[in-house]
């Protein structure tokens, strides 16, 4: 009596689970600056709607290693501040790990030669989806190899709100241009001051978030 009790409530749980996790589709097109001298490097998370944050959908592999030719033993933290911040990474070099260095062996991925399609399943509630992408040594007339090293601009992100219920065949959510990061690196906080950026707006063209049926 008891294992049946179990299996039952294993199987409700189950079903529940499946009941509230929902399919969706991130399509990430490519702009007319994705690649200067190398392609974009690039992450898609989810935060909740106070703002913490929950887990990484997909981040390119030389970003989430910090594998950068010639860089310093910390690599270039400028070049995803706001989810290098957000998600708290350790590089997967070091002897740091925890929990959410641990999911990202599964949504890695080498750089993307022109834009990714990516699905994946989150739970039927309310979240703001946020991608970041930068491109290394697209400087311009303020951000030089002076006073910005190898990055060149800084960081672009956009971001959404996925409502509850967004589960809809065809339903579909476009990202919208938020502000930049931190040209250093120091923290991930995003600027909303974006009048000297001029490439980098123009890294990706369309971010959409669609829901699978």
């Amino acid at each position: 009596m008891k294992r049946l009790t179990l299996l039952f409530i294993l199987s409700l749980s189950l079903s529940m689970n499946f009941f509230y996790a929902k399919e969706i589709t991130v399509s990430v097109g490519a702009g007319q600056h994705w690649k200067e001298k190398r392609e974009a490097q690039f992450s898609v998370w989810l935060e909740g709607s106070d703002g913490n944050f929950i887990k990484t959908l997909y981040v390119t592999e030389r970003a989430s290693q910090r594998n950068w030719i010639m860089s310093p033993k910390e690599g270039r933290p400028e070049s995803l501040p706001v989810w290098y911040h957000a998600s708290k990474h350790e590089s997967r070099k070091t002897k740091k790990r925890n929990d959410k260095d641990a999911q990202l062996d599964a949504i890695t991925s080498a750089t993307p030669k022109g834009g990714i399609i990516f699905n994946t399943e989150i739970e039927d509630k309310e979240y703001v989806i946020k991608a970041e992408f930068n491109t290394s040594f697209d400087y311009n007339d303020h951000y030089t190899k002076k006073n910005s090293g190898v990055n060149g601009q800084p960081s672009v992100i956009y971001s959404a709100k996925i409502p509850a219920g967004f589960n809809k065949e065809n339903d579909e959510i476009k990202l919208s241009f938020e502000g930049c990061g931190s040209i250093d690196g120091s923290d991930g906080i995003v600027q909303s001051d974006v009048s000297k950026l001029t490439t980098a707006t123009e890294i990706v063209k369309l971010i959409t978030v669609k829901a699978v049926k």
